[in-house]
């Protein structure tokens, strides 16, 4: 389990990192979404969901063999 906690929150940090280092951004300029750090966000969040159905899946399996 805390393989899974460590690979999505590796996955979550370097994208985080880069987007910071942007200080390109116009801060006074009207409101516009950052649809790449969302993009980046969802991938993230989906890839920790399979991951964590992934590993219900084959710790349910492997406690049904062992009956």
């Amino acid at each position: 389990m805390d393989l899974v906690f460590v690979v999505a929150f590796s996955s979550w940090l370097a994208p985080a990192l880069v987007s910071a280092a942007d200080d390109e951004k116009d801060f006074d300029s009207a409101f516009h979404y950052d649809y790449e750090s969302l993009r980046i966000g969802g991938l993230v969040f989906a890839i920790a969901l399979f991951l964590l159905g992934i590993f219900l899946v084959a710790s349910k399996y492997t406690s049904l063999r062992q009956m």
